[in-house]
């Protein structure tokens, strides 16, 4: 389950995008109980941004991490807290930008999410 996007700004250095997403991913299994198979994930550069009132020594990450409805507060926050820690670790940046990491955590109702799981098709050897 979990549908994972992380924005960052463009005057931002890139993060190595496998290492990150996979930690984020082992973060959402070792705290909050999720299976990593069930986790899907991307990364939006953000070219057009602004921030304040356009000052170009801005720059933001935005981490949303969207699962199933149920999970207790307590756990809600340790993820929260988790993943703010990993995203400082990531984007630590020795330039003069002025960053704001935030990570917003959601619930998704059980009853407006559907998913259908495919196996590989054995015949074609894929």
């Amino acid at each position: 389950m979990p549908q994972i996007i992380l924005e960052y700004t463009s005057n931002l250095p890139d993060p190595e995008e496998k290492p990150l997403l996979l930690s984020i991913h082992r973060v959402l299994q070792n705290t909050a109980s999720i299976s990593i198979e069930n986790c899907k994930s991307r990364i939006l550069k953000q070219d057009r941004f602004l921030i304040g009132e356009g000052e170009s020594d801005r720059a933001f990450v935005h981490l949303q991490v969207r699962f199933l409805e149920g999970r207790k507060e307590e756990v809600k926050e340790a993820v929260g807290k988790r993943l703010l820690e990993l995203l400082d670790l990531h984007f630590q940046t020795d330039s003069e930008c002025r960053l704001q990491i935030t990570v917003e955590l959601s619930d998704i109702k059980r009853a407006a999410y559907f998913k259908r799981s495919q196996p590989p098709d054995q015949t074609s050897g894929r």
